[in-house]
């Protein structure tokens, strides 16, 4: 079972619920899908709110495991390994 949580604060925007209802349901489709794929699982994943002090935790579930890609793997290297036709996963460097 995969989880994944999002808080929205009680003076986000109107559709701020919304938005994050859709990035909890995609990412958890993309990190169940070995090419990131954030739609194929999307619907579903299983959604909860739960009323938190300040606002609206929302909570997402679904029932699958992290698939395996090649850039999570011990062995992965971005000079050698291909994934999708060329892209390559580049950890995020800070603020350039």
């Amino acid at each position: 079972m995969l989880t994944y949580s999002r808080f929205v604060a009680a003076g986000a925007p109107d559709d701020a619920l919304t938005v994050t209802e859709a990035h909890v349901r995609e990412h958890l489709s993309s990190v169940a899908t070995a090419d990131d794929n954030p739609t194929w699982f999307a619907g579903e994943v299983e959604i909860e709110h739960r009323d938190q002090d300040g606002g609206v935790l929302v909570v997402g579930y679904l029932d699958g495991v992290v698939a395996k890609v090649p850039y999570l793997t011990e062995d992965y290297d971005p000079s050698r390994d291909d994934i999708d036709g060329g892209h390559t996963f580049t950890p995020w460097a800070g603020p350039q």
